[in-house]
Protein backbone atom coordinates (compact mmCIF):
# COMPACT_ATOMS: atom_id res chain seq x y z
CA UNK A 1 0.00 0.00 0.00
CA UNK A 2 1.39 3.50 -0.84
CA UNK A 3 0.68 6.48 0.43
CA UNK A 4 -0.11 9.43 -1.87
CA UNK A 5 -0.35 13.11 -1.49
CA UNK A 6 -2.37 14.83 -3.72
CA UNK A 7 -2.43 18.76 -3.81
CA UNK A 8 -4.38 20.83 -5.02
CA UNK A 9 -5.67 25.01 -4.79
CA UNK A 10 -9.44 24.19 -4.94
CA UNK A 11 -11.24 21.08 -5.17
CA UNK A 12 -14.75 23.59 -5.63
CA UNK A 13 -13.58 24.47 -8.91
CA UNK A 14 -15.36 22.42 -11.64
CA UNK A 15 -11.97 22.61 -14.27
CA UNK A 16 -10.28 19.82 -16.22
CA UNK A 17 -6.84 19.91 -13.57
CA UNK A 18 -9.64 19.13 -10.60
CA UNK A 19 -11.19 16.40 -12.46
CA UNK A 20 -7.77 14.99 -12.97
CA UNK A 21 -7.28 15.04 -9.86
CA UNK A 22 -9.80 13.82 -8.54
CA UNK A 23 -10.40 10.87 -11.13
CA UNK A 24 -6.18 9.48 -9.85
CA UNK A 25 -7.18 10.30 -6.26
CA UNK A 26 -10.62 7.49 -7.07
CA UNK A 27 -8.03 5.20 -8.94
CA UNK A 28 -5.33 4.94 -6.17
CA UNK A 29 -8.12 4.25 -3.72
CA UNK A 30 -9.88 1.94 -5.92
CA UNK A 31 -6.47 0.11 -5.65
CA UNK A 32 -6.20 0.16 -2.29
CA UNK A 33 -3.62 3.10 -1.60
CA UNK A 34 -3.88 5.47 1.39
CA UNK A 35 -4.37 8.70 -0.47
CA UNK A 36 -4.68 12.12 1.09
CA UNK A 37 -6.03 15.41 -0.59
CA UNK A 38 -4.44 18.74 0.73
CA UNK A 39 -6.85 21.01 -0.18
CA UNK A 40 -5.97 24.56 0.71
CA UNK A 41 -8.08 27.62 -0.49
CA UNK A 42 -10.89 27.12 1.19
CA UNK A 43 -12.56 24.13 2.72
CA UNK A 44 -14.79 21.59 0.90
CA UNK A 45 -18.16 22.46 1.41
CA UNK A 46 -21.03 19.49 2.06
CA UNK A 47 -22.63 18.41 -1.24
CA UNK A 48 -19.35 19.73 -3.36
CA UNK A 49 -18.95 19.15 -6.90
CA UNK A 50 -16.21 16.59 -6.42
CA UNK A 51 -16.65 14.08 -3.87
CA UNK A 52 -13.73 11.74 -2.87
CA UNK A 53 -12.99 8.61 -1.10
CA UNK A 54 -10.12 9.38 1.20
CA UNK A 55 -9.23 11.64 4.04
CA UNK A 56 -9.17 15.77 2.60
CA UNK A 57 -7.45 18.32 4.81
CA UNK A 58 -8.75 21.75 4.05
CA UNK A 59 -6.00 24.27 5.07
CA UNK A 60 -7.79 27.02 4.73
CA UNK A 61 -5.42 29.62 2.78
CA UNK A 62 -7.28 31.34 -0.04
CA UNK A 63 -5.64 33.59 -2.24
CA UNK A 64 -6.63 37.26 -2.11
CA UNK A 65 -5.03 40.76 -3.42
CA UNK A 66 -2.12 42.41 -2.71
CA UNK A 67 1.69 43.47 -3.55
CA UNK A 68 5.01 40.61 -4.42
CA UNK A 69 5.53 41.32 -0.39
CA UNK A 70 1.50 40.40 0.36
CA UNK A 71 2.21 37.53 -1.45
CA UNK A 72 5.10 36.08 -1.28
CA UNK A 73 3.97 36.08 2.53
CA UNK A 74 1.04 33.91 1.57
CA UNK A 75 3.42 31.87 -0.63
CA UNK A 76 5.46 30.93 3.08
CA UNK A 77 2.63 30.64 4.96
CA UNK A 78 1.47 27.93 2.99
CA UNK A 79 4.85 26.07 2.64
CA UNK A 80 5.35 25.77 6.55
CA UNK A 81 2.04 24.53 6.09
CA UNK A 82 2.93 21.68 4.14
CA UNK A 83 6.32 21.12 5.90
CA UNK A 84 4.58 20.45 9.19
CA UNK A 85 2.33 17.99 6.97
CA UNK A 86 5.29 16.00 5.12
CA UNK A 87 6.90 16.03 8.10
CA UNK A 88 4.18 14.24 9.66
CA UNK A 89 3.32 11.95 7.32
CA UNK A 90 6.12 10.18 5.21
CA UNK A 91 4.20 9.56 1.86
CA UNK A 92 5.57 7.74 -0.96
CA UNK A 93 4.36 9.97 -3.78
CA UNK A 94 3.27 13.42 -3.21
CA UNK A 95 1.67 15.11 -6.75
CA UNK A 96 0.64 18.76 -7.15
CA UNK A 97 -2.21 20.10 -9.42
CA UNK A 98 -2.13 23.93 -11.15
CA UNK A 99 0.32 26.44 -10.18
CA UNK A 100 -0.81 28.02 -7.32
CA UNK A 101 -0.19 24.25 -5.35
CA UNK A 102 2.93 24.01 -6.87
CA UNK A 103 4.97 26.56 -5.38
CA UNK A 104 4.64 25.82 -2.14
CA UNK A 105 4.72 22.50 -2.35
CA UNK A 106 8.18 22.27 -3.82
CA UNK A 107 9.53 24.43 -1.94
CA UNK A 108 9.64 21.75 1.07
CA UNK A 109 9.04 18.63 -1.13
CA UNK A 110 11.50 18.32 -3.87
CA UNK A 111 10.85 14.50 -4.49
CA UNK A 112 6.99 16.04 -5.24
CA UNK A 113 5.66 15.98 -9.07
CA UNK A 114 4.02 18.85 -10.28
CA UNK A 115 1.53 19.43 -12.81
CA UNK A 116 1.44 22.24 -15.42
CA UNK A 117 -2.23 22.36 -17.70
CA UNK A 118 -2.07 26.28 -18.85
CA UNK A 119 -0.92 26.85 -22.14
CA UNK A 120 2.52 28.88 -21.48
CA UNK A 121 1.56 31.04 -24.04
CA UNK A 122 -0.81 32.66 -21.57
CA UNK A 123 2.02 32.83 -18.67
CA UNK A 124 2.87 36.31 -16.99
CA UNK A 125 6.88 37.33 -16.42
CA UNK A 126 6.30 35.69 -12.97
CA UNK A 127 5.36 32.79 -13.84
CA UNK A 128 8.13 32.06 -16.34
CA UNK A 129 10.41 33.17 -13.78
CA UNK A 130 8.70 30.69 -11.57
CA UNK A 131 9.71 27.73 -14.06
CA UNK A 132 13.05 28.50 -14.66
CA UNK A 133 14.41 29.10 -11.05
CA UNK A 134 11.90 26.78 -8.80
CA UNK A 135 10.68 23.89 -10.89
CA UNK A 136 13.71 22.32 -11.20
CA UNK A 137 13.64 21.79 -7.86
CA UNK A 138 11.07 18.95 -8.39
CA UNK A 139 11.37 15.27 -9.36
CA UNK A 140 9.41 15.61 -12.21
CA UNK A 141 7.14 18.57 -13.50
CA UNK A 142 4.43 16.71 -15.76
CA UNK A 143 2.46 18.42 -18.87
CA UNK A 144 -0.72 17.45 -20.28
CA UNK A 145 0.93 18.12 -24.04
CA UNK A 146 3.80 17.43 -25.93
CA UNK A 147 3.72 20.94 -27.02
CA UNK A 148 3.70 22.38 -23.93
CA UNK A 149 6.51 19.65 -22.91
CA UNK A 150 8.53 21.51 -25.64
CA UNK A 151 8.27 24.88 -24.69
CA UNK A 152 9.28 24.26 -21.30
CA UNK A 153 12.12 22.66 -22.20
CA UNK A 154 13.32 25.41 -25.01
CA UNK A 155 11.88 28.71 -23.00
CA UNK A 156 12.16 27.56 -19.59
CA UNK A 157 15.49 24.77 -19.80
CA UNK A 158 13.52 22.45 -17.58
CA UNK A 159 15.53 18.87 -17.89
CA UNK A 160 13.19 17.39 -15.62
CA UNK A 161 9.74 17.95 -17.76
CA UNK A 162 7.62 14.96 -19.63
CA UNK A 163 4.03 14.52 -20.79
CA UNK A 164 1.52 12.33 -19.35
CA UNK A 165 -1.86 13.38 -21.22
CA UNK A 166 -5.14 13.66 -18.84
CA UNK A 167 -7.11 10.52 -18.20
CA UNK A 168 -10.57 9.51 -18.09
CA UNK A 169 -12.68 7.12 -16.32
CA UNK A 170 -13.86 4.75 -19.06
CA UNK A 171 -15.53 3.07 -17.06
CA UNK A 172 -17.54 5.62 -14.82
CA UNK A 173 -18.04 7.75 -17.91
CA UNK A 174 -20.04 5.07 -19.58
CA UNK A 175 -22.24 4.32 -16.50
CA UNK A 176 -23.46 7.68 -16.20
CA UNK A 177 -23.88 8.13 -19.55
CA UNK A 178 -26.50 5.68 -19.39
CA UNK A 179 -28.65 8.64 -17.55
CA UNK A 180 -31.81 10.18 -19.77
CA UNK A 181 -31.79 13.82 -21.05
CA UNK A 182 -34.95 15.94 -21.55
CA UNK A 183 -33.70 17.37 -25.09
CA UNK A 184 -36.52 15.87 -28.07
CA UNK A 185 -34.59 15.55 -31.57
CA UNK A 186 -31.17 16.08 -32.46
CA UNK A 187 -28.27 18.40 -30.94
CA UNK A 188 -24.70 19.14 -31.40
CA UNK A 189 -23.30 19.72 -27.82
CA UNK A 190 -20.70 22.08 -26.14
CA UNK A 191 -19.32 22.00 -23.09
CA UNK A 192 -17.06 24.48 -20.89
CA UNK A 193 -16.83 27.46 -18.46
CA UNK A 194 -18.46 30.54 -20.32
CA UNK A 195 -15.52 32.62 -20.16
CA UNK A 196 -14.03 34.64 -22.99
CA UNK A 197 -11.11 31.93 -24.00
CA UNK A 198 -13.24 29.45 -24.51
CA UNK A 199 -15.04 31.23 -27.41
CA UNK A 200 -18.70 30.72 -26.99
CA UNK A 201 -19.33 34.27 -29.02
CA UNK A 202 -17.16 32.55 -31.90
CA UNK A 203 -19.44 29.60 -31.64
CA UNK A 204 -22.74 30.94 -31.68
CA UNK A 205 -21.81 33.63 -34.82
CA UNK A 206 -20.80 30.14 -36.46
CA UNK A 207 -23.72 28.36 -35.71
CA UNK A 208 -26.20 31.23 -37.42
CA UNK A 209 -24.70 30.70 -40.62
CA UNK A 210 -25.11 27.27 -40.53
CA UNK A 211 -27.73 25.05 -42.50
CA UNK A 212 -27.39 22.64 -39.50
CA UNK A 213 -29.68 25.06 -37.50
CA UNK A 214 -32.73 24.56 -39.61
CA UNK A 215 -32.28 20.60 -38.67
CA UNK A 216 -30.64 20.65 -34.91
CA UNK A 217 -30.10 22.32 -31.65
CA UNK A 218 -27.07 23.61 -30.19
CA UNK A 219 -27.14 22.41 -26.35
CA UNK A 220 -24.28 24.39 -24.65
CA UNK A 221 -23.49 23.06 -21.24
CA UNK A 222 -21.71 25.27 -18.16
CA UNK A 223 -21.59 28.60 -16.52
CA UNK A 224 -19.43 31.14 -16.38
CA UNK A 225 -18.72 35.59 -16.21
CA UNK A 226 -20.18 35.71 -19.98
CA UNK A 227 -23.54 33.75 -19.45
CA UNK A 228 -25.78 36.92 -19.82
CA UNK A 229 -23.44 38.38 -22.88
CA UNK A 230 -23.89 34.97 -24.57
CA UNK A 231 -27.80 35.10 -23.78
CA UNK A 232 -28.25 38.93 -25.30
CA UNK A 233 -25.92 37.19 -28.43
CA UNK A 234 -28.35 34.16 -29.27
CA UNK A 235 -31.84 36.67 -28.84
CA UNK A 236 -29.39 39.15 -31.19
CA UNK A 237 -28.74 36.46 -33.87
CA UNK A 238 -32.49 35.18 -33.69
CA UNK A 239 -31.07 31.69 -32.15
CA UNK A 240 -33.79 31.20 -29.36
CA UNK A 241 -35.42 28.44 -30.91
CA UNK A 242 -32.17 26.51 -31.84
CA UNK A 243 -30.18 26.96 -28.97
CA UNK A 244 -29.91 25.34 -25.85
CA UNK A 245 -28.25 26.67 -22.57
CA UNK A 246 -28.40 23.79 -19.93
CA UNK A 247 -26.08 25.69 -17.01
CA UNK A 248 -24.13 23.40 -15.22
CA UNK A 249 -24.86 19.49 -15.44
CA UNK A 250 -22.62 17.52 -12.97
CA UNK A 251 -23.34 14.69 -15.65
CA UNK A 252 -21.99 15.74 -19.37
CA UNK A 253 -21.68 12.22 -20.17
CA UNK A 254 -25.28 11.75 -20.56
CA UNK A 255 -25.22 14.31 -23.46
CA UNK A 256 -21.87 13.08 -25.01
CA UNK A 257 -23.73 9.87 -25.38
CA UNK A 258 -26.39 11.12 -27.65
CA UNK A 259 -25.08 14.02 -29.59
CA UNK A 260 -24.83 14.34 -33.13
CA UNK A 261 -21.16 15.59 -32.34
CA UNK A 262 -19.43 17.56 -29.88
CA UNK A 263 -17.37 21.09 -31.10
CA UNK A 264 -14.85 23.25 -28.97
CA UNK A 265 -14.06 26.92 -30.16
CA UNK A 266 -11.57 27.85 -27.70
CA UNK A 267 -8.50 30.42 -28.38
CA UNK A 268 -6.71 28.35 -26.42
CA UNK A 269 -6.40 25.13 -23.82
CA UNK A 270 -4.48 22.94 -21.79
CA UNK A 271 -5.31 19.10 -22.49
CA UNK A 272 -9.41 19.34 -23.15
CA UNK A 273 -10.69 16.56 -21.03
CA UNK A 274 -13.88 16.88 -22.35
CA UNK A 275 -12.81 16.10 -26.15
CA UNK A 276 -11.38 12.83 -24.22
CA UNK A 277 -14.55 12.37 -22.73
CA UNK A 278 -16.56 12.56 -25.64
CA UNK A 279 -14.20 10.37 -27.75
CA UNK A 280 -14.30 7.18 -25.24
CA UNK A 281 -18.31 7.43 -25.25
CA UNK A 282 -18.37 7.29 -29.78
CA UNK A 283 -18.56 11.00 -29.76
CA UNK A 284 -17.01 12.61 -32.73
CA UNK A 285 -15.19 16.18 -32.16
CA UNK A 286 -14.65 18.86 -33.73
CA UNK A 287 -12.51 21.83 -32.73
CA UNK A 288 -10.28 24.83 -33.30
CA UNK A 289 -6.82 23.90 -33.81
CA UNK A 290 -5.70 26.22 -31.03
CA UNK A 291 -2.58 26.25 -29.03
CA UNK A 292 -2.12 23.56 -26.86
CA UNK A 293 -3.86 19.87 -27.00
CA UNK A 294 -6.30 19.67 -29.63
CA UNK A 295 -3.90 18.45 -32.21
CA UNK A 296 -2.55 16.05 -29.98
CA UNK A 297 -5.94 14.40 -29.42
CA UNK A 298 -7.89 14.63 -32.62
CA UNK A 299 -7.03 12.94 -35.92
CA UNK A 300 -8.84 14.65 -38.62
CA UNK A 301 -10.41 12.21 -40.42
CA UNK A 302 -10.30 9.52 -37.84
CA UNK A 303 -11.81 10.70 -34.69
CA UNK A 304 -12.95 14.19 -35.50
CA UNK A 305 -12.07 17.52 -37.51
CA UNK A 306 -9.99 20.60 -36.85
CA UNK A 307 -10.58 23.85 -38.08
CA UNK A 308 -8.47 27.49 -38.06
CA UNK A 309 -8.83 29.41 -34.86
CA UNK A 310 -10.77 32.34 -34.10
CA UNK A 311 -12.40 31.31 -37.68
CA UNK A 312 -16.29 31.75 -38.19
CA UNK A 313 -16.70 30.32 -41.59
CA UNK A 314 -14.21 27.63 -41.44
CA UNK A 315 -16.00 26.69 -38.10
CA UNK A 316 -19.50 27.01 -39.39
CA UNK A 317 -18.14 24.85 -42.53
CA UNK A 318 -17.32 22.14 -40.41
CA UNK A 319 -20.20 21.95 -38.57
CA UNK A 320 -22.30 21.62 -41.76
CA UNK A 321 -19.79 18.93 -43.07
CA UNK A 322 -19.50 16.98 -39.80
CA UNK A 323 -23.62 17.13 -39.51
CA UNK A 324 -24.68 16.68 -43.19
CA UNK A 325 -21.89 14.05 -44.12
CA UNK A 326 -23.54 10.73 -42.37
CA UNK A 327 -20.90 8.31 -43.45
CA UNK A 328 -18.09 10.44 -42.07
CA UNK A 329 -19.43 11.13 -38.90
CA UNK A 330 -20.35 7.58 -38.56
CA UNK A 331 -16.92 6.45 -39.27
CA UNK A 332 -15.56 9.05 -36.60
CA UNK A 333 -17.85 7.67 -34.18
CA UNK A 334 -16.66 3.85 -34.69
CA UNK A 335 -12.68 5.23 -34.15
CA UNK A 336 -13.44 7.94 -31.31
CA UNK A 337 -13.06 5.10 -28.77
CA UNK A 338 -10.22 3.17 -29.50
CA UNK A 339 -8.28 6.67 -30.35
CA UNK A 340 -7.94 7.32 -26.83
CA UNK A 341 -7.77 3.75 -25.30
CA UNK A 342 -4.60 4.83 -23.70
CA UNK A 343 -6.20 8.03 -22.18
CA UNK A 344 -7.90 5.35 -19.59
CA UNK A 345 -7.43 6.72 -15.94
CA UNK A 346 -5.78 2.82 -15.42
CA UNK A 347 -2.95 3.25 -17.76
CA UNK A 348 -2.40 7.11 -16.65
CA UNK A 349 -2.17 6.65 -13.11
CA UNK A 350 0.47 4.15 -13.56
CA UNK A 351 2.59 6.50 -15.30
CA UNK A 352 2.05 8.65 -12.76
CA UNK A 353 3.69 6.35 -10.44
CA UNK A 354 6.69 6.03 -12.55
CA UNK A 355 7.32 9.77 -13.20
Amino acid sequence: MKKIAIVIADLRMPGGAEKVAVDLVIEFHRRGDDVTVINFDHPLPKGALYEVPCRVLDINMPGHKGGILVQIGLLLKRAWCFHRIFQRVKFDHIFSFMEAANLPTVLVAPNAVLSVHLDPGTLTRSEWVAFRWVYPRAKRVITVSKQTQSLLKTKAGLGNVCCIYNPVDTRLVHEKSKQAVAIKGRFILAVGRLVRLKRFDLLLAAFAITRAREECFLVILGTGAEQQQLQAQIINLGLENCVLMVGFDDNPYKYMARAEFQVMSSDHEGYPLVLIEALALGCPVLSTDCPTGPQEIIHPGVNGLLVETGNVDALAEGIDQLFFDDELRERLSRQAAESVRDNDVAAVADRWLAA
